[in-house]
């Protein structure tokens, strides 16, 4: 294909939508064809599954803005946590326990608008992989889960351009190739319409606004037939505040990540990537009364990481990875409340880890990932090293067929403290020290995963994980004003966490689609009895529940519909009792939350391209589903027994939207 300087304008009504652009068929088209991405996973893992762009682009999404942190969020395993936002809580495990990687650099992601979108355009991405079973012995930092985001290489024969606009935000993406085919680029990037926001919360009458803005950029150019460097640069930025009477909230947090890479092919059989990285995450959190001065949280997050990853495959039935990666943790956790200068605390923290691993594919149809990760931690004056065994296996002569089994030991030696009851974001990151050690997790999975050449696949998994080291506030702990004395406001405590996951897919076909239910228990200890009295207690999001229905019809000349219905049983919260004391860890329940989604699609080509429309609904049948939980007091309650006060925000939402292509 030559068609160059393709433009795609892609124009919303009634709320925002971003289209996927769509490459110009060749000038000769024999037949019609349906292509489907399918949803691979590693022979010999347990919980590992592979997430290509064109799944991500073509699964319904809030205000038809495909997500990758959505589609995610659709697979058995991974709850969104609060309604609609893309928080994403692995077989029982929290939000920050998800080691985010994007083109093997970590970042700290919360996601825009309190995590209602992620920050990442589907555009720029070239697929994902999760795993949240059997981890690599490259991986390592995060208890629960690896989530590896691989942005797109230029095609290399023509520039691409995609320019989305819509009542809420725009959009752009662009990419191609410059210096003889030698080197690539891409940028994208995409910004809030704050003004149009302000007139639409006016007339719902919230007293505040809201804003972000993401930018990401990659180049890359080979220098010779054995050497490639590439610069990465990504940022993201919110803000949001919030008035009533003569109090103002508000609310700034914001991701960045540079990178450098050099790629080398030493010989035939082994290759290396290196990389040097920068990474940071900031969040403020305030409040201002008419008349004071400004009070709140502060908390920050600063990562300079080396990675050394070697791969060599001169042995016959063997698949050789190992490397080194140091991580120097930097700190900053700060408040306004009360004393300032015991507010401040800068920490550094080292994460040094060797790591090997090797994929054995023995006879009669069976094969071993074997692996091991040694980590060196160093924070506070204390200096661990911790062993991190990691072993997978899988057996089937058919190949149809296959029966997995794994082993996964996992450290994580950043906490982060959310407040028991506060909905407000005063999360604090806070690193190990002499008396406060790393999160340690334990699994142990099996499964089994069948398809057919009909285009069915199915798997089967059960897990249990145990955890220790899980760190919460005491009982009589809300939240931390002075940092300087926080060791003595937490508690260290265990974990488990068990369950099973159908999987049930369609990948070829006029229809297709998938089924996923997950049935689920987690629960937190702590033995000194400082929280819920020595008990066990279900942790925030055990959800026993978790129902995903998706299904896709292609009908008539380019026309496609597609629906999804999600189910999930409601969480733990925790609700204070009428004199403000602390009562026993999860005490209420919420009430289920589900909702279907509707999209329906006409593809047509045109002299010069072609030209798309897209219609949506988002919640089709208006369920109010909590998507914000306020404990309120007796004299307030929301109802006739109820200790809480629930708000919905997202209703039933329309979109249209139209796409041109040429």
């Amino acid at each position: 294909m030559r068609n160059l300087n393709r433009l795609i304008i892609i124009i919303a009504v009634g709320v925002p939508s971003a289209l996927e652009a769509q490459t110009n068929k060749d000038t000769i088209i024999i037949k019609e064809a349906i292509v489907s991405a399918r949803i691979g996973a590693e022979k010999s893992g347990t919980g590992s599954i592979i997430i290509p762009s064109d799944m991500i682009r073509s699964s319904p999404a809030l205000l038809g803005e495909p997500d990758i942190l959505k589609t995610i969020q659709l697979l058995p395993g991974i709850q969104a946590g609060t309604e609609g936002l893309s928080g994403m809580y692995v077989r029982g495990g929290g939000s920050d326990e998800n080691l985010i990687l994007l083109d093997g650099v970590p970042i700290h992601c919360q996601g825009h608008l309190l995590g209602l979108f992620s920050p990442f355009q589907s555009e720029a991405v070239k697929e994902a992989v999760i795993h949240k079973g059997s981890f690599p012995a490259r991986f390592g930092g995060r208890a629960s889960s690896v989530l590896e985001i691989n942005t797109s290489d230029s095609d290399k024969t023509e520039t691409y351009r995609c320019l989305g606009l819509g009542l809420i935000s725009d959009k752009f993406h662009i990419e191609g190739e410059l210096a003889g085919n030698k080197t690539d680029y891409s940028v994208s990037g995409r910004g809030m319409h704050t003004f149009l926001m302000d007139g639409i919360f006016r007339m719902l009458k919230v007293p505040g606004n809201l804003w972000f803005q993401d930018l990401h950029a990659r180049v890359s150019t080979r220098i010779d037939n054995r050497n490639s460097l590439s610069v990465n640069g990504f940022t993201s930025k919110d803000k949001l505040y919030y008035k009533e009477y003569d109090e103002k909230t508000d609310f700034k947090w914001g991701t960045s990540m540079a990178a450098l890479k050099w790629k080398r092919r030493w010989s035939g059989d082994l290759a290396s990537d290196i990389i040097l990285a920068w990474s940071g995450y900031s969040m403020d959190t305030g409040i201002k009364i008419e008349g004071a001065s400004r009070e709140g949280y502060r908390t920050g997050l600063e990562d300079l990481v080396v990675k050394t990853d070697f791969i060599f495959n001169g042995l016959p039935a063997h698949g050789l990875r190992f490397g080194t990666e140091t991580i120097r943790h930097m700190f900053k956790p700060e408040s306004d409340y009360g004393n300032k200068e015991a507010g401040k605390v800068s920490v550094t923290g080292v994460e040094s880890a060797f790591y090997a691993e090797d994929k054995i594919k023995v006879t009669g149809g069976f094969s071993v990932d074997a692996g091991l990760r040694m980590i060196l931690s160093s924070s506070g004056g204390n200096t661990r090293l911790l062993p991190e065994p990691r072993f997978s296996a899988s057996v089937g002569n058919d190949p149809t067929a296959i029966l997995k089994a794994s082993y996964s030991r996992v450290s994580q030696h950043i906490h982060q403290l959310s407040s028991t009851i506060a909905v407000l974001p005063v999360d604090l990151i806070v690193p190990v020290s002499r008396s406060i050690g790393p999160m340690i997790s334990d699994q142990v999975a099996i499964g089994f995963s069948h398809e057919n050449r009909k285009g069915w696949e199915m798997s089967l998994e059960g897990y249990w994980k145990r955890m220790s080291g899980v760190l919460e506030y005491k009982d009589d702990v809300y939240f931390i004003d002075d940092f300087s004395t926080w060791e003595e406001d937490v508690a260290e405590g265990i974990g488990r966490s068990y369950g099973v996951e159908l999987f049930i897919r369609k990948n070829s076909g006029k229809t297709t689609g998938w089924f996923g239910y997950t049935l689920s228990k987690s629960e937190r200890r702590f033995p000194d009895k400082s929280i819920s009295g020595g008990d066990w207690f279900p942790c925030r999001y055990d959800c026993r529940h978790s129902i995903t229905a998706v299904l896709g019809q292609t009908f008539g000349r380019g026309w496609r519909a597609g629906a999804t219905w999600t189910y999930t049983s409601g969480g733990a919260i925790t609700i204070p009792e009428a004199d403000g004391s602390m009562p026993h860890r999860g005490n209420y329940r919420l009430s289920p939350s589900h909702r279907l989604d509707l999209g329906l699609s006409h593809r047509k080509e045109k002299r010069h391209g072609e030209r798309v429309w897209n219609l949506g609904v988002y919640n089709t049948y208006n369920r109010k589903n909590p998507n914000l939980v306020i404990p309120v007091a007796m004299d307030e309650e929301d109802g006739p027994g109820s200790p809480i006060k629930t708000i919905s925000f997202l209703p039933v939402i329309p979109s249209v939207a139209y796409t041109r292509v040429f």
